[in-house]
């Protein structure tokens, strides 16, 4: 067998197989280049190629196969993404469906966006609180319990089921901590006269909210009634534990415990006081819708659908421009191998194009200029 034809046969070989990765083909480059020699001669000649022909049927047939390759490895990228792109096809409906609904939630975010910039920008001068959320509740929690125990053995020591004697403790403590959450209305009312001004004076991010720097002219009535329920149950209570206390073990400790329910509310009374803040509320409030409509926003993209139709595009593109490029570079292994063929038949082919005439495909004459081959 020729040489022409072992080399045919490795040809055929490689193009039936999937082409080696650029290392591989390298390495195979640098197996053929070592088998290449160069003989001594007395004198140097070379030989251009016959000027009676075009091309040689050799040239011509290799000229074909490396044309075949490109729309082969290409025809071969479809087939192979064919399965993934049908399945992006059938979530195409969905995920339309989830884009449009993503698309016409985004006017809402920025809106929740903007709303929550101008809240900051008009109100953040005027807030007082700007934390503490957590000791607040723990506040509460802490007298909820406290004032419960109390209770709960009270109504243990009159005979009381345990169960019942506690959620009647913890429904009196939590009335007595309720009593004291009126103190936090104080705060808004003392807070809104501090803040009262001509509304003329309020710039164009603080006009929509007027209402925060009108003063308290509203509500002090009813304000005034709710003091004095407040007042009445955290004293029924406290007179509650008072009698109950005073009957088993004296009056001296049913004014103890009767007291420290007194001071549960009183204590309520003076950390809602304190913790109180209604500009705080307003600029938080709006915060939280902000945070909201990011949440949303984040799970309306996230939709499974449209996530899944999206990689199985990436993932056909890809493997099409995979075998695009590999159509290409099967085409230029073809070529070498038409020049290597070339190459090793002087005696028909000549040893190059001759001066003048336009050489192989990447190459200019250097008498004309050109920088040989790149």
């Amino acid at each position: 067998m020729s040489t022409h034809q072992n080399r045919l046969g490795l040809l055929v070989r490689r193009v039936s197989s999937p082409i080696p990765g650029p290392s591989v083909a390298a390495l195979e480059q640098l197996q053929d280049a070592e088998q290449i020699t160069l003989q001594r001669v007395d004198e140097a000649a070379a030989v251009a190629k016959p000027g009676n022909i075009s091309g040689t049927w050799v040239e011509q047939e290799y000229d074909d196969l490396e044309t075949e390759q490109a729309p082969s490895w290409t025809a071969a990228g479809i087939e192979t993404a064919r399965p993934v792109e049908v399945e992006a096809a059938g979530l195409q409906p969905a995920a339309d469906a989830a884009e449009r609904i993503v698309t016409g939630h985004t006017p809402v975010l920025e809106a929740a966006a903007a709303r929550y910039v101008d809240t900051q920008e008009a109100l953040a001068p005027f807030r007082r609180r700007t934390g503490g959320k957590l000791i607040h509740y723990a506040i509460k929690g802490a007298l909820v319990l406290g004032d419960a125990v109390g209770v709960t053995l009270l109504g243990i020591n009159i005979g009381d089921y345990p169960l019942l004697a506690g959620l009647m403790s913890v429904s009196a403590a939590t009335a007595a901590v309720t009593a004291g959450l009126v103190g936090a209305e104080y705060r808004v009312l003392q807070a809104a006269d501090r803040r009262a001004c001509d509304p003329d004076a309020l710039t164009e991010k603080q006009k929509p909210f007027r209402y925060l720097f009108t003063g308290a002219n509203f509500g002090r009535s009813m304000l005034k009634l709710v003091t004095g329920i407040s007042l009445t149950a955290a004293a029924l209570i406290a007179a509650a534990i008072f009698a109950g206390r005073a009957e088993i073990e004296g009056s001296l400790v049913g004014a103890l415990y009767g007291g420290i329910a007194l001071a549960v509310a009183g204590a309520s009374f003076i950390e809602s006081f304190m913790h109180a803040d209604e500009i705080a509320d307003v600029i938080d409030g709006s915060a939280k819708a902000y945070d909201a409509e990011i949440a949303r926003h984040e799970r309306l993209a996230a939709s499974s659908p449209w996530r899944t139709q999206l990689e199985r595009r990436a993932d056909a593109d890809s493997v099409i421009d995979e075998h695009i490029q590999r159509g290409e570079a099967a085409g230029h292994r073809i070529r070498a191998t038409k020049w290597g063929i070339l190459r090793r038949n002087p005696g028909v082919a000549g040893h190059g194009p001759a001066a003048g005439v336009p050489g192989p495909v990447g190459r200019t004459d250097r008498t004309q200029g050109g920088g040989g081959s790149r």
